[in-house]
């Protein structure tokens, strides 16, 4: 009862002290509200009235930016490090709890700046960024007559009381370009202001964030913000971004497949906040199967992954989700020619300030209260909520009614804090896509069915809880639930449904040290639910079959880190179980089993304030996989043993022009074993496929190379780099010996740029070159197996070229912008050819004999096969893939 009488005496006294009076004419940039009457009064509450947003007009400019007074304050304002007081001010604790002083003595001391209780006058409100209401929690009001500066709360909130009078200030927050403003106050009076901030162009205003700290020892590349949104050609998707790195080659321009140091792209892994998924984009052009603006940053690992990561040979590319933001409501909607898409924020569960109560309803009357009474502060959950739609089909229906092709998408993630301790994650996500031909009617008159060419989709709840253990450590357990669905041609299908119960543990012993160790589990169902055991062939059967699949994994790493030098030795243990129908013998059930076993050492040395030196060695696994990745088709015949690559890299990172730029260049050497390789050019008239085996093969190889990365800091308004490879991947072919591997590129070179023009337009593009890969040319009268025997892989397809361009404007309104893009992947309309048939000339007789050939010696037979004789007729096509499109946030 004393507390409510309290509550209530107080609001009295904010009616009765607090009285509104007429307000003068605010700057621009200032939003003023005034507060509700007190009980009584005949006149309603002023309604909140934006005077404007904008920079401030030449007046005020020159009446406060130019003063003296106010440089010295914004200088000394500068020179505060980490939020200390500036002209005495009383620093502020940064959990945001109120000052009090303890002391007695300092409670007597009279503060030269404190109002006169009487005739003070408060001022409040929030400092946002304008065109998107982000909250400034880093800003600061600086005022002229050098009293000290006022701190934002995380939300953007602040609170001061002044005397009356005018007072000038500059609102001041990293990344954001000053604002001065000024406000004339009245004695007692009460007012509310909103304070607008535009981004500076010479400041990445997300660098302000802190940032996760860099894994200790690891060398991963990682992209963030602009870098992964606006790069041309990518369509504003964040993974395409891996396309332009060091190491990574592509299939073709437009297809979602990479290949990493001269590997298959089925040995490239894709992992989503921890969790294991078969793909990450959509068929064909189709964008990533999670929403761009969902992707927080990319983690791009060539090698040198830490032990956390497995069941991959080759690259392993890493995707993390944004953190639910929980100030207030956020949304994102995009229109394009092919799809459109959306992501909406809500936050819930508000809770008020400690120490408040809330009056009653009768309380409330009786003092003339309206709405809750307690500040509240940040949500502790979050909903997200988005997914993408595509009408591809119809638009391609304007040109070819028969191509039947759809995709979508969807996800669904609740955050939720539990304690100061514990956090829970809830995160439901999937993909759906279709290519085939519609039905229709010949020419004849006979009528065809729809085809369907691939349809697959996959489905993923994943259930996380984060713990943070004392001394800084943390705990993630979390169970994964899943559903990979293929159907191909003739109704084929397989259904894959999965379950993957994880913990991660990471324990500071020390300083310098701590311990991570965990248990990753996944248990495979997969099932052929429009197959019967007899309809099962032997061939079918090496890849699809009935049958469980049982896969343990436990991990043991160290973490040292002290002056400059960085340690992580670990170790990785796989077990893999799978009982089920025998490929051979459909009715027969069998057991099989691998085991494979992953050290791995990775360092980091700073030899300089500039230089870093960095070495990775290790070994990484991976069960049978196809050699394009499929979802619902992997783990198959561990009869067959498992595929094994044994690594190592060398290399340094240089800062140069007071860190602008880095240099990075990496050295890498791989031995490949028991790789599953394919073998499509084994096909012929003389030699027709048989069994599947003859398109899917075992093979040893190397793998070598030298990888160079020259990229500008992004904090300012320019991002961009230059990556180059040159590399070298061969394989000891059952049939033909040592050659070039079918997926080898010698040569790689990407050039992005970007660059923010103004605050209304973005310019960015990306030029692309890379030499063909390798294809068998007959010689003379060569068979296509006596080519494959004695010169395989002996010519290359024509290299490649590709510029994209992307151009964006801007729009933007105190509560929201507008954005319009163009992007154009492939501007040059350049031909990529993906494959080569062997011209032979008149009726299929060679110019030159292959027996006059061998007569000449070896010699001139290699050189003649290196050169080709057979002519190339290309596979392949001009494509130019414009992307048009609408994006709204708010």
């Amino acid at each position: 009862m004393l507390g409510t009488a309290a509550l209530i005496a107080l609001a009295g006294l904010v009616g009765r002290g607090f009285a509104p009076q007429p307000a003068p004419a605010e700057p621009e940039g200032i939003v003023t509200t005034s507060p509700a009457e007190p009980p009584g009064s005949s006149e309603g509450s002023s309604p909140r009235q934006p005077v404007g947003d904008r920079a401030p007009p030449a007046a005020n400019d020159s009446a406060v930016a130019d003063d003296p007074a106010v440089g010295e304050a914004a200088e000394d304002d500068r020179s505060d490090a980490g939020g200390q007081s500036v002209a005495g001010e009383d620093s502020a604790s940064e959990d945001g709890e109120d000052d009090e002083l303890e002391d007695d003595e300092l409670e007597d001391e009279e503060d030269p700046w404190a109002p006169d209780p009487a005739t003070a006058a408060r001022l409040r409100g929030r400092i946002l960024g304008f065109g998107e209401r982000q909250p400034l929690g880093d800003a600061r009001l600086v005022f002229k007559d050098g009293r000290p500066s006022v701190l934002a709360e995380r939300d953007g909130s602040f609170m001061v009381m002044l005397p009356p009078g005018r007072h000038e200030m500059i609102v001041r927050a990293p990344g954001y370009r000053d604002l001065p403003a000024a406000v004339e106050l009245q004695p007692r009076q009460d007012l509310e202001v909103e304070l607008r901030l535009d981004s500076d162009l010479d400041s990445d205003v997300y660098r302000t964030v802190v940032e996760t700290e860099r894994q200790v020892a690891v060398s991963s590349t990682t992209l963030r913000d602009d870098e992964i949104h606006k790069l041309a050609g990518s369509r504003g998707d964040p993974l395409r971004v891996v396309n332009s790195l060091p190491g990574v080659g592509q299939l073709a321009g437009f297809l979602p497949y990479v290949v990493v140091r001269g590997a298959a792209p089925g040995n490239t892994g894709y992992y989503l906040d921890g969790t294991r998924v078969p793909i990450l984009f959509h068929v064909a052009i189709g964008p990533s199967v999670i929403h761009p603006y969902f992707i927080d940053s990319v983690d791009f690992y060539p090698s040198g992954a830490p032990v956390r990561l497995g069941r991959y040979t080759s690259g392993i590319i890493e995707a993390r989700t944004v953190p639910a933001r929980r100030d207030r409501v956020h949304g994102d909607v995009d229109v394009r020619l092919t799809d459109a898409g959306g992501l909406l924020e809500i936050p819930f569960d508000r809770r008020k300030q400690p120490g408040c109560t809330e009056p009653s309803r009768a309380e409330k009357k009786a003092a003339g209260l309206r709405g809750p009474q307690c500040a509240r502060g940040p949500a502790r959950g979050a909903l997200t909520m988005a997914g993408r739609y595509s009408y591809t089909g119809g638009v391609l229906s304007l040109v070819n009614d028969t191509v039947r092709i759809a995709f979508w998408d969807y996800q669904l993630r609740l955050d939720h804090s539990l304690g100061r301790n514990l956090d829970i994650t809830s995160f439901a996500y999937g993909s759906y896509d279709d290519l085939g031909t519609k039905a229709r009617t010949d020419e004849f008159g006979e009528e065809i069915p729809e085809q369907t060419f691939l349809r697959a989709q996959f489905h993923r709840i994943d259930n996380r809880l984060r713990q943070r253990l004392r001394g800084g450590g943390s705990a993630v357990y979390a169970v994964v639930l899943g559903l990979d669905q293929t159907g191909v041609v003739q109704g084929i299908g397989n259904d894959q449904w999965r379950v993957a119960p994880r913990a991660d543990f990471v324990v500071p012993v020390s300083d310098a040290a701590a311990i991570g160790f965990g248990l990753d589990q996944e248990i495979q169902m997969f099932r052929l639910p429009k197959l019967e055991p007899e309809d099962i062939t032997e061939d079918l059967g090496l890849l699809l079959s009935e049958r469980t699949v049982v896969v343990t994994a436990g991990y043991l790493e160290l973490m040292w880190k002290k002056a400059g030098f960085e340690l992580r030795p670990g170790l990785r243990t796989d077990f893999y179980l799978q009982s089920g129908n025998s490929p051979y013998l459909p009715r027969a059930r069998g057991v099989t089993y691998a085991t494979g076993v992953d050290p791995r050492l990775l360092m980091r040395e700073r030899v300089g304030p500039r230089l870093v030196l960095k070495q990775a060695v290790g070994a990484y696994h991976q069960p049978p996989s196809f050699p394009i990745p499929i979802p619902g088709i992997e783990n198959f015949g561990f009869e067959r043993g498992l595929q094994r690559n044994i690594q190592g890299s060398f290399g340094y990172e240089l800062d140069l022009f007071d860190d602008r730029l880095r240099l990075q260049q990496e050295a890498y050497l791989g031995r490949l074993t028991n790789l599953q390789d394919y073998e499509l050019a084994a096909a012929s008239e003389e030699e027709p496929l048989d069994e599947l085996e003859d398109i899917i093969n075992q093979v040893t190889g190397w793998a070598y190379g030298l990888e160079t990365l020259l990229k500008l800091d992004p904090r300012l308004r320019t991002f961009g780099w230059i990556a180059y490879t040159l590399s070298r991947s061969t394989r000891d072919f059952p049939v033909g010996g040592s050659a070039p591997s079918n997926w080898d590129q010698r040569h790689i070179l990407n050039l992005v740029l970007g660059y923010k023009i103004s605050q209304k337009w973005y310019f960015s593009g990306r030029m692309h070159y890379h030499t063909g890969r390798p294809w068998t040319a007959p010689v003379g009268d060569q068979s296509d197996v006596d080519a494959l025997r004695d010169n395989r892989n002996n010519a290359r397809l024509p290299p490649f070229f590709q510029l994209d361009l992307r151009i964006e404007r801007i729009w933007r309104w105190p509560d929201w912008q507008l954005h319009a893009v163009l992007d154009v992947a492939n501007s040059t309309y350049s031909s990529e050819v993906f494959l080569c048939t062997p011209d032979r000339g008149d009726g299929g007789e060679s110019v030159i004999p292959a027996d006059f050939l061998r007569q000449q010696g070896n010699a001139m037979f290699r050189a003649a096969a290196a050169s080709g004789i057979a002519k190339c007729t290309a596979q392949g096509f001009r494509y130019v893939i414009p992307s048009v499109g609408l994006r709204a946030r708010w």
